[in-house]
């Protein structure tokens, strides 16, 4: 009996479950240490179950168990896009109205008069596009002011137009006016009112902050905005799948305009097809208090489930273009906020809520641009350190990181600080790091712009995102800039294939269940029309996806695979 007992256990051990898929006679690369490229891997209920040799995978094959002939294709972890907008890049409310940068003002106004009759889910009028060296060129030499141009388009109602950088709005006098914002309205935290020099009344451009006075107005939550957020969610996830992208960090989820529940019902209705950290956006206007709590009663993580409310986006400063990115030393010119720009949260309020929030469980992510926005978000997070020194290991991270002081690089390794880039725009390759002279001069971009390779050596975790639609939704894009930065470059392809997948898993705490291929984690994977390793890093953005897998389901599969 014994002898038959010994027997039945060695041929259960011999013969395991059948898989539900099989991949075969493929290059696969897992970023697992132990066993780099394989050429097999078996999936069960969602799962990895086995990776590495042919042979090896055989004993996994059943009756019904797919079988995928890779012919040698690559596969790879699936994609981490820690920093993006998925339901803002395709919301069409805020879109109605595209205008071309590079135009006077008042050349706007025909075609603002012909879209926004297509406004829809909000009375308001919305756009984007203007730039704001189209401002001051009209106000300086023609002596109009933005708020009459576009009255004169949008004469009986509220208009918010985006700057196309997103920093700034241009609104009528409907708008300021719903707004409560006149000539003696102060200017709120982290925002800049805009005055005509003569009159001292607004003259409709508000700055960083003061933008989301009436951005919250327009988008105030109603039946008709709770279908196109919706709507907006199943267009971005059909784009992110295409992309090869299984997990995402939504970079801003406005909880005040409703986001969060449009999340939620995404993840209800099976319409959600990537793991889903949303940074709930902290307002600088709010009470602080109120807000933490507020923040505090959201906070949600379920190893179950594809979404987690587990970070908060935090903003320490603006961004160079408009002179509001919070720098060490002041502008040289420009200067449309403070001479050494502003802070949207300065360090005190930020070290407040670091302290408070990461107790609850949040990870903080702090957009910083300047480098003095980086500088006072590392000391908000040792400050945080120091107050609360039993918590876990924290995962703060530090996004766009633009500007760093010297002296300040080696503090993201020492204090566990994650370094997010975007890389998939090609304002980051070395022909531009110059483009912001006028402004902060040559010496300090020399020295302190986009610091990638300096991180990256110091031992930081380093994550490479897009900020989507600011940047190219491509990952692809995202690692051939990053490898083509001169002496700022990541050092090889597997870098940057790990800045974009168990690095990512790391930030959004999901590295025990993806961002690589090892057996017990989640089967999220992608097939790629070519083998990253095998060509020059200049044509990597040319890559495309094939097929992507998340927790074994095909979300996405291109026509011809």
């Amino acid at each position: 009996m014994l002898f038959l007992c010994s027997f039945l256990l060695l041929q259960t051990a011999a013969t395991p479950p059948p898989a539900d898929r099989i991949l075969q006679h493929g290059k696969i690369y897992t970023l697992d240490p132990a066993q780099p490229w394989v050429e097999a891997m078996a999936i069960r209920d969602g799962k990895i179950v086995f990776v590495g040799d042919h042979a090896g995978a055989l004993p996994y094959r059943g009756p019904a168990t797919e079988t995928v002939a890779l012919g040698g294709k690559m596969v790879m972890p699936g994609i981490g896009d820690s920093h993006m907008h998925l339901l803002e890049a395709h919301h069409p409310a805020t879109g109605t109205v595209i205008l071309e940068s590079g135009q006077s003002l008042v050349n706007y106004i025909p075609t603002i008069q012909a879209q926004a009759q297509n406004q829809i889910g909000t009375h308001w009028v919305m756009g984007w596009g203007f730039s704001m060296f189209d401002v001051l060129l009209d106000e300086m030499f023609f002596a109009r002011t933005p708020v009459s141009v576009l009255d004169s388009a949008v004469p009986n109602g509220p208009a918010a137009i985006m700057e196309e950088t997103s920093h700034a709005i241009w609104v009528n006098s409907a708008a300021l006016a719903a707004a409560g914002i006149d000539r003696h309205t102060p200017d709120p935290p982290g925002g800049v009112i805009m005055k005509n020099f003569w009159t001292g009344r607004p003259n409709g451009i508000l700055i960083d902050a003061a933008g989301e006075l009436v951005m919250d107005l327009a988008m105030a939550p109603n039946p008709a905005l709770d279908t196109l957020n919706q709507r907006a969610l199943k267009i971005g996830y059909r784009h992110a799948a295409r992309n090869g992208i299984t997990m995402i960090g939504e970079a801003r989820a406005f909880w005040q305009r409703n986001y969060l529940s449009a999340y939620q019902q995404a993840q209800a209705d099976g319409t959600m097809t990537a793991h889903t950290v949303l940074s709930l956006w902290a307002a600088p206007g709010a009470n602080d208090t109120a807000q933490i709590a507020t923040l505090t009663s959201m906070y949600g993580r379920n190893p179950q489930e594809l979404l987690h409310t587990s970070q908060i986006k935090i903003y320490s400063d603006g961004i160079t273009t408009m002179s509001t990115a919070a720098m060490l030393e002041p502008y040289q010119r420009l200067q449309l906020a403070a001479p050494d720009g502003l802070n949207y949260f300065d360090d005190s309020r930020l070290a407040r809520y670091v302290r408070e929030l990461e107790q609850i469980g949040f990870d903080m992510h702090i957009h910083a641009i300047g480098d003095r926005g980086v500088r006072e978000s590392l000391d908000a997070i040792e400050a945080a350190q120091i107050a609360n020194p039993g918590l876990p290991p924290r995962r703060h991270r530090i996004t766009h990181v633009e500007m760093v002081e010297p002296t300040d690089v080696p503090r993201f390794a020492q204090l566990g600080v994650i370094a997010d880039f975007q890389t998939s725009s090609q304002w980051v390759l070395e022909e531009h790091q110059f483009d912001l002279e006028p402004l902060l001069g040559h010496q300090r971009l020399l020295e302190r712009w986009l610091p990638l390779r300096d991180i990256w050596d110091s031992g930081a975790h380093v994550v490479l995102s897009s900020d989507y639609d600011v940047g190219s939704l491509s990952p692809f894009v995202g690692m051939q800039n990053a490898l083509n930065r001169g002496p700022q470059s990541l050092p090889t392809v597997d870098a940057a294939i790990r800045a974009y997948t168990i690095e990512p898993a790391y930030l959004l705490r999901l590295e025990q269940q993806t961002g690589s291929l090892e057996v017990g984690k989640d089967a999220d994977y992608l097939v790629l029309d070519r083998n990253l390793f095998t060509i020059p890093s200049q044509s990597l953005g040319q890559t495309k996806v094939l097929q992507t897998v998340l927790q074994g389901n095909v979300v996405w599969q291109s026509p011809g695979f």
